[in-house]
């Protein structure tokens, strides 16, 4: 066994004590989400589904390159103000149009075949999900908190989900980013509530589990296909594959 099979193996171990012990969800008050990779798909990274795209798509691309030009899409898309009232067929246009251009990538029909596909995958999923935040929405204050390019409330709009949404945070607009724990700290007391009396689902253990159990929330690790788990993680009150698993959970 290898060293990160190790730590594979140690972490199943840490949550298999735990989930013995798991507390009733159904008393908390509120279930905060993330958004990239947590409502638009199963655990599933962007970067990591690009990867795919590409292969998809026929173009044989180093993934060092593909997720250098992703990753100056995302900071490109961060710090421009024309991003923010973009609904998610313009946006992804706008991301994959970014990251050709920076591998020198010319064939506009296959950016709309890309897009197209990402985008049809995402509207899948939030469409499921809307029907889950109806379910939820009777029982729990939910919220959103998602590190985003200033847009994450005009996607909300756009799927059906903010009717359902008491606090929506996006990074870009408050000013914090995951994992700062203090982005956690102001969807609280928008919901003037305390640590205990929340749950937090997400897809990324650095990001998303980690500091919110550092606050005292409890936690739901969303466990895509490509999960990475930092090697510090201690394990999360409870782990699923998929967000249709969360009602048997919570209610």
């Amino acid at each position: 066994m290898n060293d990160r099979q190790s730590r594979h193996a140690s972490f199943r171990v840490l949550y298999m004590k735990n989930s013995d012990q798991l507390q009733d969800f159904s008393r908390c008050r509120a279930i905060l989400f993330d958004f990239g990779g947590t409502l638009d798909s199963d655990g599933e990274h962007w970067l990591d589904r690009f990867y795919e795209l590409y292969e998809q798509s026929g173009f044989d691309l180093p993934r060092a390159q593909i997720k250098q030009a992703f990753y100056n899409a995302d900071q490109l898309c961060s710090s421009d103000p024309q991003v923010v009232p973009m609904g998610l067929r313009p946006l992804m246009r706008h991301h994959v149009r970014l990251q050709f251009a920076a591998m020198n990538l010319q064939n506009p029909a296959k950016e709309e075949e890309m897009v197209e596909r990402f985008c049809a995958k995402t509207e899948d999923a939030l469409q499921r999900n809307a029907g889950l935040f109806e379910r939820l929405k009777p029982v729990y204050r939910l919220g959103v908190i998602s590190n985003f390019y200033g847009n994450v409330a005009t996607l909300c709009r756009e799927a059906g989900l903010a009717d359902s949404l008491e606090v929506i945070l996006d990074s870009v607009a408050v000013g914090v980013s995951k994992p700062d724990p203090e982005i956690f700290r102001i969807a609280l007391r928008k919901l003037n509530l305390v640590p205990t009396q929340a749950v937090f689902v997400g897809d990324s253990y650095e990001r998303d589990i980690m500091p919110a159990r550092q606050l005292g929330i409890r936690t739901i690790w969303l466990k895509g296909p490509y999960a990475r788990i930092p090697e510090n993680a201690e394990p999360a009150d409870c782990e699923i594959a998929s967000l249709t698993e969360l009602e048997s959970i919570v209610l």
